[in-house]
């Protein structure tokens, strides 16, 4: 499975490198579209990773703000199945969902701000067999869950006397969001346009898998260049948390992450987005659980009048015991 990951990165970054320098062959004759005619922004998906999913997770963002009165609701789920084990350190097996709801409002000056609803669920969603048959399909080895009952929960950490079993179903996070975006520049072809976002989330179940009352805060920078057959988009982030502890777990309490992207326009109203996404490791003595996480995200978004619909892949890179084995991802926003 290395192997084939190494090849497969090399493949993304030569992709990536490419479209970007087929840029250099054209002229700019005119400044970014507005929103909404321009680019279509990344793919929403933040980090789908063991640790790094349970508290506030950055999600990938456009530095292209929305206009002053302007309004989305968005609506994203993403189900994930996760089987990463280290002898005599952890074995995870389970599958989640990450589901989000938000408002988003522009104002003037280039501010704007989002309101969100977000829950993640350990639950069975039947993955599985589709992991071992996508897997199959594309050559990659199957790291072990092959040789597991299909569709089961089983989360073991015995150094801090975790056990536990199909009964950890149902355990959920449910959290309030509030970003607020402020866009730098975003008029000049020359130069990149840069935002910066304040992250927040507060949780609200009081028998969840985080702590209730758990405050997450952090900051996110934002840039993206315009470019002939698309736009490169970067991402770069600090969290702070509120919790150290999830299911008996402990974990630390701030992070760095980052994201590197790019997206191909086919024409008007569609895009083909490659995404990388890397989140420093949360939780200390846990091998590669405590390295960083590598996650490739592969999508398609296309627009209507009123509608911005994605659809995504993820899968793992680099350090396959830190990152979720396959996730697939749907997403809707709704101008207003």
């Amino acid at each position: 499975m290395k192997t084939f990951t190494r090849y497969y990165f090399r493949f993304f970054v030569l992709l990536l490198l490419t479209a970007i320098a087929q840029d250099k062959a054209y002229a700019y004759k005119a400044e970014p579209e507005e929103y909404w005619q321009g680019t279509l922004g990344p793919l929403t998906i933040r980090s789908l990773s063991p640790a790094q999913s349970l508290r506030l997770s950055p999600i990938p963002r456009s530095p292209y703000g929305l206009p002053d009165g302007q309004t989305e609701l968005q609506f994203n789920i993403a189900a994930a199945s996760v089987y990463s084990s280290q002898e005599g350190l952890f074995i995870l097996d389970y599958h989640f969902t990450d589901t989000r709801f938000a408002i988003n409002q522009g104002f003037a000056n280039n501010w704007s701000a989002e309101f969100s609803i977000n829950e993640r669920r350990i639950l069975n969603a039947h993955l599985d067999q589709l992991t071992l048959e996508f897997h199959d399909l594309f050559g990659i080895d199957q790291n072990g869950r092959d040789e597991t009952v299909k569709d089961g929960t089983h989360i073991q950490i015995p150094e801090y006397g975790i056990d536990l079993g199909n009964e950890v179903r149902g355990q959920t996070s449910q959290t309030i969001g509030i970003s607020v975006q402020k866009v730098l520049a975003d008029k000049s072809i020359g130069w990149p346009a840069i935002a910066v976002n304040f992250n927040m989330s507060y949780e609200m179940l009081h028998d969840g898998l985080i702590e209730h009352g758990a405050f997450d805060y952090g900051v996110q920078f934002s840039i993206a260049q315009k470019k002939s057959n698309g736009y490169a988009y970067g991402n770069l982030s600090y969290t702070e948390f509120g919790s150290d502890d999830v299911l008996g777990l402990p974990l630390k309490d701030h992070q760095f992450s980052g994201m590197f992207g790019y997206e191909f326009n086919m024409d008007h109203d569609e895009a083909f987005i490659l995404q990388y996404l890397f989140s420093e490791g949360v939780v200390d003595g846990m091998g590669e659980l405590s390295e960083f996480s590598h996650e490739i995200h592969i999508g398609y978004k296309w627009r209507t009048e009123s509608y911005l619909f994605e659809a995504g892949l993820v899968e793992n890179i680099v350090n396959f015991e830190n990152s979720p084995d396959v996730a697939f991802t749907f997403g809707v926003t709704y101008k207003l």
